[in-house]
């Protein structure tokens, strides 16, 4: 049996969007018959598991200051870790640069085929120390690392168009078990007199996800409330630099445990993704859109990356023509009859276009 050795920031096994990412693909590649074992990160050593799902999982220290983070980006883990598991193929999951190319160059000396698993395009803003350092890892991560790979999983059409001259690419959005209890798929599927939108997520802390132009947008709508899981009131302020305005029906919930939240989405009609069209948007895939509709739960979204690929306006969710129609959008959902809600859900229930069992003929071209 081949064996795969997945390197990565992704503290499993539910800690960070990360972890869901590579347990899909996991679950895909050990059905296709290889032997999966994992390298990631933990903020809490003494208690990290040692398996995941039957997947052994040997995870280094989450770096906590600078040289930490300098270490990682030049390193991560010993070479000699990797190449005495004797694998057969390494993937790194948006990888440090330095590190990718040391990794790189002793795996090809050895014969072992190295992918890079690429789901975003990190940007930088300031000129401190760090942010620096951060500017010239992305830079040679994206320009000079990642064209050298053997092959990659980019996550979104972005991605896979920018890299497919350099070398062999496959798309592979984010994936999810359907079979999962925690989806919980088969309920019945309603709604109330209130339009309950929720948010889950933290946006990025004011640098992705605008959540300030949504609370901004419901101000004074009668029949919408807002839940909003991953900030505090206090944390959308601070990262908005903004108070929450008045007339506007939000609970701010704050972080919660995975399963939680999964839930309070289930328990909603609407999820809200509302994203500016930028380089880092645009070459990501919102995982929120993924756990939505595996939610059974229609997504309110503008258009960035390839989502339009999936979400369908009227049909799986609501499409937002542009920002500035936000206000004239809530002000359509709170209008839609209970049947329009529930036939939303119920289309959001036949999707199975991210279960990861889909995708073995795509992971099949690089792993051969």
């Amino acid at each position: 049996m081949k064996s795969v050795l997945y390197i990565g920031g992704f503290e499993l096994p539910d800690k960070n969007a990360a972890a869901q990412r590579v347990m899909a693909n996991a679950k895909m590649l050990r059905e296709m018959g290889y032997e999966v074992s994992f390298i990631g990160v933990s903020k809490d050593m003494a208690n990290a598991p040692k398996e995941v799902d039957g997947f052994a999982s040997n995870p280094v220290k989450y770096p906590t200051n600078v040289k930490e983070w300098v270490r990682q980006i030049i390193s991560f883990v010993d070479t000699k870790d990797i190449l005495n598991r004797k694998v057969d193929y390494v993937v790194l999951y948006n990888f440090p640069s330095i590190a990718s190319l040391r990794i790189l160059w002793a795996c090809h000396k050895k014969g072992i085929k190295v992918f890079h698993d690429l789901t975003e395009w990190e940007s930088s803003i300031g000129w401190s120390f760090r942010e620096i350092i951060r500017k010239m890892d992305i830079y040679i991560r994206m320009q000079c690392a990642v064209p050298k790979m053997d092959g990659l999983i980019t996550i979104s059409r972005y991605l896979y168009d920018y890299y497919k001259k350099a070398t062999t690419c496959i798309i592979v959005p984010p994936l999810v078990d359907l079979s999962v209890e925690k989806w919980d798929r088969n309920r019945t599927l309603t709604t109330g007199d209130t339009v309950k939108l929720i948010y889950a997520g933290t946006a990025g802390f004011g640098n992705k996800d605008r959540l300030d132009f949504v609370l901004d947008a419901l101000r004074g709508k009668l029949g919408v409330e807002l839940t909003v899981i991953g900030m505090t009131k206090a944390e959308y302020e601070e990262s908005f630099g903004k108070q929450v305005p008045g007339q506007v029906n939000v609970n701010f919930k704050g972080r919660l445990p995975h399963l939680e939240a999964v839930k309070l989405v289930q328990q909603s009609d609407f999820q809200i993704l509302i994203r500016e069209s930028n380089l880092k948007n645009n070459a990501g895939f919102p995982t929120k859109l993924v756990e939505s509709f595996a939610c059974c739960t229609p997504l309110v979204a503008n258009l960035t990356s390839n989502i339009g690929d999936y979400l369908k306006d009227g049909v799986n969710g609501i499409v937002v023509p542009d920002l500035a129609t936000l206000p004239q959008t809530f002000e359509r959902i709170a209008q839609l009859p209970k049947s329009d809600i529930v036939s939303m859900k119920e289309a959001c229930r036949r999707m199975e276009n991210f279960d990861y069992r889909n995708y073995k003929e795509e992971l099949a071209k690089l792993f051969v």
